[in-house]
């Protein structure tokens, strides 16, 4: 932990949680340290996002103070295998709960016995020697069996958060003492029975959700986890060594064999192949790979071999990337969330009161007390908020883990609950409706001008620009070119939405961008193309000649257009390309030619954006680069597409890992199930509070029957959440419609 205690913030797996309650005591704990910003625990994703001062707190010392209340804490992925972690816990919760059975089996047989036994045919001894035997075999359960809830009941009464485990913790722990107590009357009228039950049942309705728990994460596991753990490095010299895929640095040459899985981001600089990115993208065609291709993490290789020079090491690939952001995300809270979990917060107090008001009411109208401490341990079983507090992590751990599986990356909670009310979608041209890798098709040289001078000029401005008209130029000068010009002393300048600019050593100025902004440099341009894009090239004032590329629509971009179209979402393209282009790519993908805005500046997309706010439109806008990072920042929901620039994706609420846009409305149904899912938990976990108050008050349930609802409860939030993890098929297109319908404002 010391390496990381001079960080400022920090995301934390966090062990030892058991339910939401937990994670509430563990954030409350860290929010009292002093010099500690913020701290946001989440129970799904068993972590905790926490920023402080560390001028006026260390990193170990609010660990340690973590650690003190019994749960531990680590650094994001610090050795922490989660799929054997799940494994552990299941396997812990199913021996527990074989072992509650096992004896609540003897214990119902015992106290049944005496039940169903017609009045004077069991003497009172055989009576207490019956309640007696029902004693000692409920002991290993209440011993053992139910220890998690009451050690998860005592930490969160000790960081002053009490929740759901204390209340069940108390109900147990009261039905057993109040029957040892009687045993000690020599009394046979015991509640052993209950005590052994609430517990058995409340184990068999956490094993169930710890395994809807572990099903939803399996594609965020499945990110982190990548095989293989070790990978086939070509030295120098041309000899071979299998090393730990973690310890591999970039700029290695490792060997991929047809049929293994890519464990590392890298370059293919010999063989051809085709790879599977379904892991990535959730996109099941192979795509070729070939000689200077990249290549990722998770991909598996096909029938080809593939000599890779690595780029991004463990712990920096992009499915590391990914799988952190999909953890960060889980972390966050839904203002229904937030709401949630501070209405069980001061509820389970209110309860614990109710129950003790409800004893001492019945005490005064005469009840006998063994049956008003029973009819309160019933209130506080039954009452017991356990589906108000897993309503929305659940639904967002299902609903995260489904769209990780499509390729779809939520970084915003707030993602979920806005994609229900979007109106209108603004679409980027470039790198989004088209994909991105521009090919040249003609150029025009100046008189004296060369056609390799004119490339490498406008490679050499474009050095370190991220758009993919700068890829497309420096694709074209050979790569031992590329280097000495990357060697030339200089530095370059973006200027969003117009061009770069590249300052030498020597005072050289170099422009490539758009024709009116050279013009606006003081640049003659004699020329300008409706059909290509182009991107003229200029040395100081002197024009140097253009470079006319072509761009393609992206595969299945045009279908999906045609399905957000017909499900009554308004479509408009914002392009900072010529009006010629960007008209023949909307003709492609069947976007109408008035809803076509070209020569769009960065300003201007968020103007246009910022007027149809003002109008009461929801907006969302998909673009993918730099010149696209304000318009996606202003967007109430900003979409990034695959091979986004980083100022892109930071500024945007879904990331697209795969296939374009084909997956937008995809990524909108999906949300829009997960609110609904939210929502839904969150009515029927308050509508469960609501009646099972009165019940237990009036007495018309015991505590066996309690804890039988209490589980109930809880499992029907945990099944309508896995739904969503079954979600998905040939039926999503009109679901899409139905449920974009549902939401149309009027």
């Amino acid at each position: 932990m010391s390496a990381a205690s001079t960080l400022d913030s920090i995301t934390l797996d966090v062990r030892g949680m058991w339910c939401t309650s937990c994670a509430n005591a563990v954030e409350r704990v860290m929010k009292r340290q002093c010099g500690v910003l913020d701290a946001t625990v989440s129970f799904a994703s068993e972590s905790a996002q926490l920023q402080w001062d560390p001028h006026a707190t260390t990193l170990d010392s609010i660990v340690a103070a973590v650690e003190k209340i019994g749960y531990s804490c680590a650094a994001e992925g610090a050795g922490h295998d989660r799929r054997a972690h799940f494994a552990r816990i299941q396997r812990d919760l199913g021996l527990r709960l074989a072992v509650a059975v096992f004896f609540d089996m003897w214990v119902m047989v015992a106290q049944w016995t005496r039940y169903l036994s017609p009045d004077g045919t069991l003497s009172r001894a055989a009576q207490y020697d019956l309640a007696l035997f029902a004693g000692v075999t409920c002991l290993p359960i209440i011993g053992w069996c139910a220890l998690p809830f009451l050690r998860a009941g005592w930490r969160t009464l000790r960081a002053g958060a009490p929740g759901m485990d204390l209340l069940v913790s108390l109900g147990a722990l009261g039905s057993f003492v109040l029957s040892l107590w009687r045993l000690a009357q020599r009394d046979p009228v015991v509640y052993f029975d209950s005590a052994a039950t609430i517990v058995t049942f409340l184990l068999a309705g956490r094993l169930i959700e710890i395994s809807v728990r572990a099903r939803s994460a399996d594609a965020v596991r499945a990110l982190l986890d990548l095989p293989p753990e070790q990978v086939c490095v070509v030295n120098a010299d041309g000899s071979e060594a299998i090393m730990l895929a973690k310890r591999v640095a970039p700029g290695s040459t490792i060997r991929i064999r047809p049929g293994e899985r890519v464990p590392l981001d890298g370059i293919v600089m010999h063989g051809a192949s085709l790879l599977d990115r379904s892991l990535l993208t959730g996109e099941t065609r192979p795509v070729k790979a070939g000689c200077g291709d990249a290549v990722e993490a998770g991909t598996l290789n096909g029938d080809g071999e593939l000599i890779v020079r690595v780029q991004g090491a463990w712990g920096a690939r992009r499915v590391d990337r990914i799988a952190r952001e999909v953890r960060r995300m889980l972390a966050r809270k839904t203002a229904s969330q937030t709401f949630a979990e501070r209405f069980t917060r001061h509820l389970v107090p209110a309860i614990c009161l109710l129950a003790v008001d409800a004893c001492a009411w019945d005490l005064y109208r005469g009840m006998a007390w063994p049956m008003a401490l029973e009819r309160a341990v019933a209130i506080l079983v039954i009452t017991c908020p356990c589906a108000l507090g897993m309503a929305v992590p659940l639904a967002l751990l299902a609903g995260a883990g489904r769209a990780a599986r499509e390729g779809i990356l939520f970084r915003d909670v707030e993602a979920l609950e806005k994609a229900g009310q979007v109106s209108q979608i603004y679409l980027d041209k470039t790198g989004t409706l088209t994909e991105g890798r521009p090919k040249l098709v003609s150029l025009r040289l100046a008189p004296g001008i060369e056609r390799d001078a004119l490339i490498e000029a406008a490679a050499l401005a474009e050095r370190g620009s991220e758009h993919p008209l700068a890829n497309s130029i420096r694709s074209l000068v050979p790569a031992e070119r590329l280097e000495a010009l990357d060697r030339t002393v200089g530095t370059s300048r973006a200027v969003p939405g117009a061009g770069v600019e590249w300052l030498g050593a020597n005072g050289v100025c170099l422009r490539v961008g758009q024709a009116a902004w050279l013009a606006g440099n003081g640049i003659t341009v004699p020329f300008e193309s409706v059909q290509h894009t182009l991107a003229h090239v200029a040395r100081g004032d002197r024009w140097l000649g253009a470079l006319a590329f072509a761009d393609t629509p992206r595969d299945g971009v045009r279908d999906t257009v045609t399905r957000l179209r017909a499900s009554g979402l308004a479509l408009a393209m914002l392009s900072g390309d010529a009006v010629g282009v960007a008209q023949d790519i909307a003709r492609k993908v069947r976007i109408p030619e008035a809803d076509v805005y070209a020569e769009q500046s960065p300003e201007d997309k968020v103007r246009r954006i910022l007027a149809a706010q003002a109008k009461g439109a929801c907006v969302m806008f998909v673009g993918d680069g730099l010149n696209d990072a304000p318009a996606l920042a202003a967007a109430d929901l900003g979409v990034a597409v695959e091979g986004a620039t980083a100022s892109s994706v930071a500024s945007a609420a879904i990331v697209l890992t795969g296939a374009g846009i084909a997956r937008l409305d995809q990524a909108l149904l999906i949300a829009r199930h997960t609110a609904r899912t939210m929502k839904q938990n969150l009515v029927a976990a308050a509508a469960y509070n609501l009646l099972a108050i009165p019940l237990a008050l009036t007495g018309y349930v015991s505590p066996t029957m309690a804890a039988a609802l209490m589980v109930a409860s809880s499992l029907s939030v945990t099944a309508n959440s896995a739904r969503l993890l079954r979600a998905g098929g040939p039926h999503d297109a009109a679901m899409f419609n139905i449920a974009r319908l549902s939401h149309a404002r009027p």
